[in-house]
């Protein structure tokens, strides 16, 4: 089985080839990513950095799916929930729904419907990848030496206590990569973002994060193949 993740940077670039890939591999899936809008990027001489607007997105997508038929791949999303593209899939219909887990539900569903692909299998991570790196905080200790960061870190855990990592919201202020920046000056998510994860391991990461336990769950079955055309009459 080929399973391509379309990602948005190279932080979620690195987090798919050193953590989930390693795991998929052991049950014979094997795992590449592909930073979306990446093509459009180069062309305006930003190499490393992909995004943009979801109609670059989509046509990267598409290629992917149109450009090998076969029935062993799978593609998958790995997008943050905070900051799509406004021009994303059913944003401008379900942007206001409270509950983010239902957003993201619902966000998925839509990107879904626009591809129509029983082989795509659409992910959005609530909030932003840096959920995962406050399901990781006890490996940042191995990555800090500075007294401030190492102090932001204690200050940030004690403010997370007991939250769970997918839980903690949107907020311009609050969320967790601006937890993360406000309390480690240090942080930089590209270094340490795939260093924290990778250390504390997928088995951790997703007994913390069940929304993400869930997609990883999903990637790991066999495919269901097409669903049966129902018989004109």
């Amino acid at each position: 089985m080929r399973l391509i993740i379309v990602v948005e940077g190279q932080t979620e670039e690195a987090f798919v080839n050193q953590v989930l890939a390693p795991h998929l591999a052991n049950k014979e899936i094997y795992v590449s990513a592909t930073i979306v809008g990446k093509l459009v990027a180069q062309k305006r001489r930003h190499r490393s950095r992909g995004g943009g607007h979801f109609s670059n997105w989509q046509r990267d997508i598409q290629r992917i799916l149109g450009g090998d038929r076969r029935p062993d791949l799978r593609v998958s999303t790995l997008f943050d929930l905070y900051g799509l593209p406004r021009d994303f899939p059913g944003l401008d219909i379900h942007a206001t729904i409270p509950d983010t887990a239902q957003r993201c539900a619902a966000l998925e569903t839509a990107l879904a419907s626009t591809f129509d692909d029983w082989r795509f299998i659409p992910y959005i991570q609530r909030h932003e990848f840096e959920a995962l790196v406050l399901a990781a905080l006890p490996s940042l200790r191995a990555v800090f030496d500075a007294e401030d960061d190492l102090a932001g870190l204690r200050a940030l855990e004690t403010e997370l206590a007991g939250a769970a990592p997918e839980d903690i919201n949107d907020g311009k202020k609050t969320s967790p990569s601006k937890r993360l920046l406000h309390h480690l000056p240090g942080f930089n998510k590209t270094l340490h973002g795939p260093l924290a994860t990778s250390a504390t391991g997928l088995v951790t990461l997703r007994r913390l994060c069940p929304r993400f336990d869930r997609w990883v769950s999903s990637l790991e079955q066999p495919p269901a193949g097409p669903a049966p055309r129902t018989p004109s009459h």
